[in-house]
């Protein structure tokens, strides 16, 4: 029996505020409900979910945090949650994405699905709780010698990756991550557990590949698998003289003939401590007896390296390598993006403003110990021959593999006071670089969402056809609007 605690008092003043019991009260009834799996600030349990988010800005304190092992244990959450009528909450995949109040909430409830991350292999299809991250599902399908489209980086979370798009190792030869999902098994806003795939309600399947977080609470993604062994690649650094000869060589590989086995990035790192810039390049090629493909320009052809770790080894383990900055960091990290179709000056008018104005930030914002990086790659081609939509709004004979660069920016550091100050800097590199994309008639105005800052607009960049259609779906799955305002976190349509 949940009992109600009114989440406005009136003031004398004629303004209600949020009553200071009212969260409170919520985890009592959560508490109630799932005795087992309700975590309070006092317990071991609670602070080593805190502790485990990658960076350090998202190590907020909620009320209480409630770790489900079911589906039904969701729906009951939710079903406390919506009864509450106010209490504001946040839901927990990987909790990698960087954006402050996306993943974890002060004074709310935070749903942690981490208990929920079985992976089962079932010949063609593999099962993932959208608690699991890469790492444990590559660990998992590559004992039956197959791979899905996952995420590169080890430790980042399945539920967020999908729902965001995807950009895998496989992307430039089998899609956006999101469209190798064959059914979503979703609690909505009314507590009813229910599928959305191909053609048990279509319109949720292509809303969530790409809209994340507006419909529901994704707990388990079916995925495809496909045949796979290893593939070639990893990470070169160069010396810092190389970074014009990298940008170059990107370009070159841009405007070139389009190698459907070819994936990764490029990046520039800038240290604000050691006033020194590595350029990096970090790349696969898929068919490792056809290597380098065109990742030689990049590959060969440019030096002087300082480490060179290409090598051939299971997609597992290069997911695994790429986890350990990530877990070793434990810096504030903040980061947004913007996409732009390639041309033959693009990326180096870029990289020449990045290269003028990064020292000065750094050294403006010196007691922090920032880094910035600068990184460039390639988006996933949209998908084909009449198979189910996204809702990216990608036509289907759009090429963006092919003509567009998306770029991510991020600054590292370690004092909270320069949070303001770096924030403002990513907005004007994000405006100067749009400005330059403008200037040359290359811009684009689609926002990768898994890279996207909170002062971004991913899903109006999908096009206003597929607002529309993101718009509507959440009406009608999700009517009274409790993913639009009691969700803390993630990018809203309304």
């Amino acid at each position: 029996m949940h009992h109600f605690t009114p989440c406005l008092l009136w003031l004398t003043f004629g303004i209600f505020v949020a009553s200071s019991n009212t969260t409170t009260s919520t985890c009592d009834d959560l508490s109630s409900a799932l005795s087992d799996d309700v975590r309070f600030p006092e317990s071991d349990l609670y602070n080593a979910s805190i502790s485990s988010y990658p960076f350090l800005q998202l190590q907020l304190h909620p009320t209480c945090i409630t770790q489900p092992r079911t589906p039904q244990e969701v729906s009951t959450a939710i079903n406390v949650l919506r009864e509450s009528g106010c209490t504001k909450f946040a839901v927990r995949g990987g909790g990698h994405n960087a954006n402050v109040g996306f993943n974890n909430i002060d004074d709310g409830v935070t749903i942690d699905m981490h208990l929920m991350s079985a992976v089962e292999v079932n010949k063609d299809v593999v099962r993932v709780g959208a608690g699991a991250i890469w790492q444990k599902v590559y660990d998992e399908v590559e004992k039956y010698n197959v791979s899905v489209l996952g995420g590169r980086i080890g430790v980042v979370g399945v539920a967020g990756f999908v729902t965001g798009g995807g950009i895998s190792f496989f992307g430039p030869e089998r899609g956006w991550a999101c469209d190798a999902v064959v059914n979503f098994q979703v609690v909505l806003a009314n507590g009813d557990i229910v599928d959305a795939n191909a053609t048990s309600r279509p319109d949720l399947f292509a809303a969530l590949k790409g809209g994340q977080s507006n419909f529901g609470i994704v707990t388990r993604f079916d995925l495809k698998a496909f045949p796979q062994g290893p593939i070639w690649g990893g990470r070169i650094a160069f010396a810092p003289e190389a970074d014009t000869a990298l940008i170059s060589a990107y370009t070159e590989f841009k405007t070139s003939k389009y190698d459907p086995y070819a994936a990764g990035w490029v990046t520039l790192r800038y240290n604000g401590t050691s006033k020194q810039t590595t350029p990096v390049s970090v790349l696969w090629y898929t068919k490792p007896e056809q290597k380098p493909g065109a990742l030689k320009k990049i590959t060969e052809d440019i030096g002087p390296k300082v480490f060179n770790g290409m090598q051939t080894a299971m997609p597992s383990e290069f997911a695994r390598n790429a986890s350990v900055v990530v877990k070793t960091s434990k810096s504030r990290t903040i980061w947004a993006t913007t996409t732009f179709h390639i041309s033959p000056t693009i990326m180096s008018r870029i990289h020449r403003l990045w290269k003028a104005l990064v020292p000065k930030i750094c050294e403006t914002y010196a007691h922090a110990n920032p880094t910035s990086e600068l990184t460039f790659q390639s988006l996933a081609p949209p998908p084909r021959n009449g198979s189910h939509p996204n809702v990216m709004g990608f036509a289907e004979n759009a090429t963006p593999e092919k003509d567009l660069v998306f770029l991510q920016i991020i600054f590292y550091f370690g004092d909270a006071s320069a949070t303001e100050g770096l924030n403002n800097a990513l907005k004007d590199f994000i405006k100067m670089f749009d400005d330059i994309a403008e200037e040359e008639g290359v811009k684009n105005k689609y926002v990768y969402l898994n890279f996207a800052a909170w002062f971004q607009e991913p899903l109006q960049g999908y096009g206003n056809e597929s607002l529309r259609t993101l718009k509507r779906v959440a009406r009608k799955y999700d009517p009274k609007g409790l993913f639009q305002k009691q969700l803390a976190g993630g990018f809203k349509l309304f």
